[in-house]
């Protein structure tokens, strides 16, 4: 019985062994059989595995749990963007009710003013260099490749003055300075603030809006209603190494990466993200109006001083084969060549010589004393037994000329380079008409921009801009080009103003500064290429310019009516 038991059990066993192969029993099969009693399969050691390899299964195991953690993550940060747009659209229609319960007083009119110097300095920006350069250019004797130093000026040189140019600058940077001091203490803005999960922070800057307000209009015992605003879920949480767990360069390193990911995010965000088809439409009406813009108002003065270049020489006297002798000139000279004379025991004295020119011309015992110059030059000529006493007449305005037993004494100082005069008071003219243009047309988009809305008024604007440009092929003297500048700057003003507008209105608080920042950039390159295309036709034709920047105008307007209208439409 025992032996019959003892048989039926190790029948049973052999059954259930993974390595039983039929009734039969076979003593090798039993001898790894009791090698691995006690063991299954899943605890059988991998060939490899004293080799440091991997199992196959371990592998393929290891990236189903890392696709499925992905998936999960994935699917967590699509449900958390989801839950975060949910509360940005209920916190934009409930800070509209806050900020009527707020109204408007005394903090907004500070807040205008305050950024109302911030955009005064950057108007300034834009012409304070035309009407500063004609002045400064002459003080510190700047050619034409060293103008860019400009900014260098107060530094340069060995002997300050206070010239007139000097202080206009230091005036012109009055409102920059003052309103970086000023902002300094404004608050931050609490709908940012609130983006950022920030509740107490804006929650106490909008009492204090309300509370400013409601003093300034005799009601200081009205109370802040509001006690919660509703915070967007945060995407991401951002940690910085305190004092106590690192070095001040690690915690700068911790913040500046910080910065660059939430940069580079919010960049990627216009671009790529749902907005990237308002950024593309924004970005090609962007360029088309710096383009044409800045290309034109550079072109404008280019334009009105070669028309003053072309009637000036159209008035020079040509004076061929002269013969003088024994004459004293000390009057004026200008605008006058002269070609194969002859000009002996001549005195040039107290006299100014103006845009001339002495061409294969012979002197011979001339005294030149208390001369000065301007555009003038020595081409071909001889000079013999001849003196220069006091006199602007430098080496670099002989050219290929022959001195024979002739003296330079006592040279006139300072700047060796000559500047144009006449143009001075054009320049200032044509600069401040242009600026002065603009006001009628900021006054009008002010008051029409609700009516008439962002789109009409950009793609309008642009296209009446355009129809100015055609009106420049019939401009052929100064003041011609000087009326149809104005009429072209105040026309198009109304275009920049709405453009400004709809790109703030277009984006959310999180991503509005970094859009606008991404399209100015590429307002600047497109203001570059302008400057250079247009500036190269001065002189040459007037089509290229004109076609390029009505062309410029007409695509851009056509292609901003693509854009969603903004007007009366909550700003996220």
């Amino acid at each position: 019985m025992d032996d019959y038991k003892y048989q039926n059990n190790y029948e049973a066993y052999a059954h259930n062994d993974v390595y039983y192969r039929g009734h039969e029993s076979n003593p090798e099969e039993d001898a790894q059989s009791d090698v691995t009693e006690g063991h299954d399969e899943e605890d059988e050691i991998y060939e490899g595995e004293y080799q440091g390899i991997p199992h196959p299964d371990d592998v393929k195991a290891k990236k189903t749990n890392m696709a499925s953690f992905r998936a999960d993550d994935l699917q967590d940060q699509a449900e958390l963007m989801a839950e975060r747009l949910e509360d940005e659209e209920q916190l934009a229609h409930q800070y509209e009710t806050i900020i009527d319960e707020c109204g408007h007083g005394r903090f907004q009119w500070i807040l205008f003013f305050v950024l109302g110097l911030a955009l005064m300095a950057d108007g300034v920006e834009v012409f304070v260099v035309s009407f500063a350069l004609p002045s400064a250019e002459k003080d510190m004797c700047l050619s034409s490749s060293k103008k860019g130093m400009l900014g260098w000026g107060f530094s340069m040189g060995t002997h300050y003055h206070y010239h007139s140019w000097r202080v206009f600058v230091i005036v012109c940077a009055l409102p920059c300075t003052v309103s970086l001091v000023a902002l300094r203490f404004m608050p931050e803005s609490p709908r940012f603030l609130l983006e950022m999960g920030k509740h107490d922070e804006a929650w106490m800057i909008l009492k204090h809006v309300h509370d400013t307000n409601m003093r300034a209009k005799g009601t200081p015992e009205k109370v802040f209603t509001v006690s919660h605003i509703k915070t967007p879920k945060q995407m991401d949480e951002f940690f910085e190494i305190q004092s106590s767990t690192g070095t001040w360069y690690q915690r700068c390193l911790v913040r500046f990466k910080t910065t660059f990911k939430q940069v580079w995010d919010n960049a990627q965000y216009c671009v790529l993200g749902p907005y990237r088809m308002n950024t593309l439409i924004l970005a090609v009406v962007w360029f088309s109006m710096a383009l044409s813009y800045y290309g034109l108002t550079v072109w404008f003065p280019d334009m009105i001083r070669y028309f003053q270049d072309e009637e000036y020489k159209s008035k020079m006297k040509v004076f061929f084969g002269e013969h003088v002798y024994g004459a004293t000139i000390n009057f004026t000279m200008e605008n006058q060549v002269h070609q194969h004379g002859k000009l002996v025991n001549d005195k040039f004295t107290k006299m100014y010589f103006k845009h001339v020119l002495f061409e294969d011309t012979f002197f011979d015992e001339c005294y030149f004393e208390d001369v000065t110059s301007t555009d003038t030059f020595f081409k071909n000529c001889t000079i013999e037994s001849t003196i220069f006493y006091n006199t602007d007449l430098y080496e670099h305005k002989f050219i290929n000329c022959r001195f024979i037993n002739s003296t330079f004494l006592e040279q006139k100082g300072g700047c060796h380079m000559d500047f144009e005069q006449d143009n001075d008071f054009l320049i200032y003219l044509v600069s401040f008409l242009g600026s002065l243009s603009v006001l009628p047309g900021n006054i009008i988009s002010a008051l029409l921009m609700d009516r008439i809305g962002r789109l009409k008024m950009i793609g309008g604007s642009m296209l009446i801009s355009a129809v100015c440009c055609f009106f420049l092929f019939f401009g052929n003297s100064e003041s011609a080009m000087i009326g149809w500048q104005c009429l072209f700057c105040g026309t198009s003003i109304a275009a920049w103003n709405a453009l400004d507008v709809v790109t703030v209105e277009l984006y959310p608080t999180t991503q509005r500064a970094t859009a606008f920042g991404i399209l100015n950039g590429l307002c600047k390159f497109g203001a570059i290429l302008g400057n250079t295309i247009f500036a190269s036709f001065v002189g040459i034709t007037k089509v290229v310019p004109i076609l390029l920047a009505a062309t410029s105008l007409v695509g851009g307007g056509l292609v901003a009516l693509r854009l969603p209208e903004t007007r009366e439409q909550v700003l996220m």
